[in-house]
């Protein structure tokens, strides 16, 4: 699942704050990516994948119409 986070983004009740334009990649073993490991993207993520996608329209199915589909896009 991959992602990019467009606004700050508190991870683990605000240990560490992902800044905004991280790409996170849960198949990456960077450090913003082990650390949100098994989180769900947030509502204002960029989907770069149709995993994260449908994720998010799981998660925020009520929100459907704020939701990006921006890995469509590429």
């Amino acid at each position: 699942m991959k992602f990019q986070i467009t606004e700050d983004w508190p991870l683990h009740g605000g240990v560490w704050l992902c800044p905004a334009g991280t790409v996170i990649d849960t198949s990456g073993n960077d450090v913003w990516s082990m650390r949100a490991k098994g989180l769900t993207p947030p509502l204002s993520a960029k989907c770069l994948d149709a995993e994260a996608h449908e994720v998010q329209l799981k998660t925020y199915s009520e929100h459907r119409h704020l939701l990006s589909g921006g890995w469509e896009d590429k």
